[in-house]
């Protein structure tokens, strides 16, 4: 009797070391790799200076100041600089699925309109192979690509901003002024293809604005980072979240 039960026991453990809370560890393990979580943030918390640098000698914990410099003071980093460039330390993946979100508030405009902006870079692989994307002055979307040197056009533009929605008095400008505004990318890359699409937060949750697929010369992977071009900006919340993959 007393082996019967010792035979019981072993079983129980062999069977249970396969099983987490009734999952097996494969099926667990995959479901953990899925669930979405945060691979870059706080980045603004604590009190410092970054100046532009190599990337060889770019030495905070989160950020590479490519252009410019940024103050970050009270959980906020501060850019003043006409043009403004910084990647994060953090590499994404080839095959990664990635959530890049920020809010802004700009203080002053005194660019020439059109196409400066105010956003992201995304799967930068160096200054000749990278993706921007964010919100023109002229108000609309933007999503370009930089390969091998050669700028693409915008794609599949959309109007966020119409005439005179800017307050601060600058005509070649339509972004609002002094007021917090959410920019959100979602990437997917992990099918074969490369996909964008951009969200923006005007106080009444994310509305989704466009999105665009890269399916020929795509560049998938390396750093996600902020980009501004004749503006004095804000930008506090800044993360980077790993979104999984499907099981």
């Amino acid at each position: 009797m007393r082996k019967e039960k010792f035979a019981y026991v072993l079983l129980a453990l062999g069977f249970g070391s396969s099983l987490i809370c009734g999952v097996p560890i494969s099926m667990a393990s995959a479901v953990a790799s899925s669930t979405p979580h945060a691979v870059v943030a706080k980045v603004f918390d604590q009190n410092r200076d970054l100046d532009s640098t190599g990337q060889e000698s770019a030495d905070d914990e989160f950020w590479w100041i490519n252009e410019g410099d940024m103050e970050i003071q009270d959980k906020l980093g501060h850019v003043q600089a006409d043009k403004f460039r910084a990647l994060t330390q953090y590499e994404i993946e080839d095959n990664q699925n990635y959530v890049a979100q920020v809010y802004f508030k700009y203080n002053n405009y005194d660019g020439g309109g059109g196409t400066d902006s105010i956003g992201f870079l995304y799967n930068y692989h160096d200054g000749e192979n990278k993706y921007s994307t964010g919100i023109r002055a002229d108000g609309y979307s933007e999503i370009k690509e930089k390969n091998n040197g050669e700028y693409s056009d915008n794609h599949n533009p959309k109007r966020i901003y119409g005439a005179r929605e800017s307050d601060d008095g600058n005509s070649n400008n339509e972004i609002p002024s002094d007021k917090w505004i959410g920019l959100k990318i979602a990437v997917n890359q992990d099918k074969g293809y490369n996909n964008l699409k951009i969200y923006v937060n005007n106080g009444n949750g994310w509305e989704y604005i466009t999105e665009w697929t890269d399916d020929e010369d795509m560049m998938n992977g390396g750093r996600v980072g902020l980009r501004t071009d004749g503006y004095d900006v804000e930008f506090r919340d800044f993360e980077v979240i790993d979104v999984g993959r499907s099981i």
